[in-house]
Order: C-alpha cells, then sequence, then structure tokens
C-alpha cells in the first residue's frame, strides 16, 4: 500500500502538461491549552497541521485530485502533529501519508467521485462525521435544478491507514429556497451503517449495525447564518449498553455565523451549540474538534473567532467547553490560538 501511495505521488511530479496542474498548499500552526477534565491531565502544546494538495484535469469533464497531510495515519479524524510539548504529555506520532486520493466525472447533471473521498453530502456541522476523514467509495450527486440536488454515497470507513471496518450508505436530498429572509437549505438524509467486527485501530461502535434519520438546515441572510444538525438512530441501542445508554439516540448541532474570509481585513465569528447522544452517531466518525475527551455522549459549546491578514494568511481563537452527559462525570476546556498559510 506505501508504494502505491508512493508511485500515486510521484505521478503528479511527472505530470508534462503543468497548465492542467493545479498544487496548494496549506500551513495551520496552533498553540493549544486543555484545562478543566477530572480524569486528565491538562495539556499545553504547539501542534502543526499541513497539506499538500493536486488537481490535473485529465479532460473537460474529468479531474484526478490527490493530497497529502499530516497526522496521525491510523486515526485520520487527528490531522495534526505535536511540534512542541510544554507539559508532561506524550508527543504522538508524526505521520505524513496520502489523505485523499480520487477522480471526479462531471457531466450536465451528474457528478461522480471515486476513490479515497472527502465528505461531499450536506452538513452545517461536523456532529456526525469529521471532515478530515475520507473513506474509500463512491459519491454522486444528481442536479434535479440549480436549487435541488439527489446525492447518493457508498463507502468504506478506514480502519487505520490501509484497511477498512463496516460500510456506510446514505441517500440525501437537499434544496434552496429564495425567500425576503433569505436563502433557506433544507436537506433530509438517511444513513445506514454495517458494522464489522476485529477493527484493530477505528473500534469505538464500529462492531454495531446502526441506521440514522437526519436532517440539516440553514438561513443565509447577508454576511450572516443560522443552521442545524438533527439525527436519530432508528436502532435499538446494543444489549450490552442498553441499562445505561437506551434513550440516547438523539443529536442535534446549532450554529450561527457572522462574516467571512473572503477579503483583506475581513471577520469571521462562529458560535456552535452541540448535544450528541451516545448513540445518535458512530462514535469513531463524529467529530473531533470541540471535546477532548469524547466524540460522542456530550454536550457544549464551541466559539471561534478569525480574521484575515493577507490574501493568504489569516489569524484566529477557538474556545470549546464540553460535559459528559450520561456516566462517569468529566468536563474539559479547550483553547487554541492558531494561524494559516495557504499558497
Amino acid at each position: 500500500m506505501k508504494k502505491r501511495y508512493l508511485l500515486i505521488v510521484l505521478s503528479f511530479l511527472c505530470v508534462q502538461n503543468t497548465e492542467a496542474l493545479d498544487l496548494s498548499t496549506n500551513v495551520l500552526l496552533r498553540y493549544e491549552n486543555e484545562t478543566d477534565q477530572i480524569n486528565l491531565a491538562p495539556r499545553k502544546r504547539l501542534r502543526l497541521i499541513a497539506s499538500v494538495g493536486a488537481d490535473y484535469k485529465l479532460s473537460d469533464n474529468t479531474m484526478f485530485i490527490g493530497q497529502v497531510r499530516t497526522g496521525l495515519k491510523n486515526k485520520q479524524n487527528v490531522p495534526a502533529i505535536t511540534v512542541q510539548q510544554f507539559t508532561d504529555n506524550p508527543s504522538g506520532h508524526k505521520d505524513i501519508y496520502v489523505s485523499r486520493i480520487f477522480t471526479k466525472f462531471t457531466f450536465d447533471k451528474l457528478a461522480v467521485i471515486a476513490g479515497k473521498i472527502p465528505w461531499k453530502s450536506k452538513q452545517i456541522t461536523d456532529l456526525f462525521w469529521d471532515r478530515h476523514l475520507n473513506p474509500v467509495g463512491v459519491h454522486l450527486d444528481y442536479h434535479l435544478s440549480k436549487k435541488q440536488r439527489l446525492t447518493f454515497a457508498t463507502f468504506k470507513p478506514l480502519d487505520g491507514a490501509s484497511n477498512t471496518v463496516g460500510h456506510m450508505s446514505l441517500f440525501q436530498y437537499s434544496r434552496q429556497i429564495s425567500t425576503h429572509l433569505g436563502i433557506i437549505t433544507l436537506a433530509p438524509w438517511l444513513v445506514d451503517f454495517k458494522g464489522e467486527p476485529d477493527a484493530r485501530y477505528a473500534t469505538k461502535d464500529t462492531h454495531f449495525n446502526n441506521q440514522f434519520i437526519r436532517f440539516s438546515g440553514a438561513i443565509k441572510f447577508n454576511d450572516s447564518q443560522i443552521g442545524a444538525d438533527l439525527g436519530w438512530s432508528t436502532k435499538r441501542v446494543p444489549n450490552v449498553f442498553f441499562e445505561q445508554f437506551s434513550k440516547q439516540r438523539f443529536s442535534y448541532a446549532l450554529l450561527f455565523s457572522k462574516g467571512s474570509l473572503k477579503q483583506v481585513g475581513s471577520y469571521f465569528t462562529e458560535l456552535k451549540y452541540l448535544h450528541v447522544e451516545r448513540f445518535s452517531v458512530v462514535t469513531e466518525f463524529a467529530q473531533n474538534a470541540s471535546s477532548r475527551f469524547a466524540t460522542s455522549n456530550y454536550k457544549g459549546w464551541d466559539l471561534r473567532f478569525r480574521h484575515r491578514l493577507t490574501d493568504n494568511l489569516w489569524i484566529g481563537s477557538r474556545l470549546s467547553r464540553t460535559k459528559r452527559l450520561v456516566g462517569s462525570p468529566e468536563h474539559s476546556v479547550r483553547f487554541r490560538i492558531e494561524t494559516k498559510f495557504s499558497f
């Protein structure tokens, strides 16, 4: 598998038609301070997230896309590596790996991507699926009109760098409606996950089957947005956890944002409130950015602020506070100062 990835990366470097090749680089440097835990020691560290992407246009309707980045190759929802540890905590691995590699086909009303693909379905937040996870599969978008779209995806989530676990399929309908209040987006979706035992790395709830009814919606007006993600698991909680988590099947996230980073000198602010019950998501694949101790069975809020200094550089900060819903008490405060350079 490593030799195959290396061959793919080298092929980008050997492309002779440079006009068809678009390269991009992103480097994010972050100071992170995590405090107020009950069972975890405080942690301060300097983190780095770096990626290099390449888009190669094969024809008018075919594109080959790849990305190499830092992170933990066996836990790819962790895209950062520790540059400096300021407290007595392990620094972890410093991996570089191929995070995305796929082909995109675009037709009149249909777009298809296949390979190790990014998450393309409509969601307002990362509550259900962490955007840094790129499973192996196929995603199709069929445009009924300029403002209506049908989405189908079927894929195998990753278990470490080279294996997969289980199988997930989803179907989504999304629509935009223009009103005097703003542009409203409505997106109901269905998700089916078939679990698989004996995962080596992706072990959190991936051995259970689960099905979800979800809804994502938002209204945009001027430079502001109000949105929500809602979801229910339709499956009975597994017997081994039923007594403690029998009612833990609902999740929601509420979001308010204002501004954008499109112009030099602009600001962006975003506030989220999250409530994620134990079996309302597949714990292994849910958002990993807000809470230190969990990706499910927690509630809390997340506030971020960013300011664009130049065309290629922004600075910002982020503050999250979360608390466990059911079970032994735990809570956490995560504070970040970060800057990102793109070219």
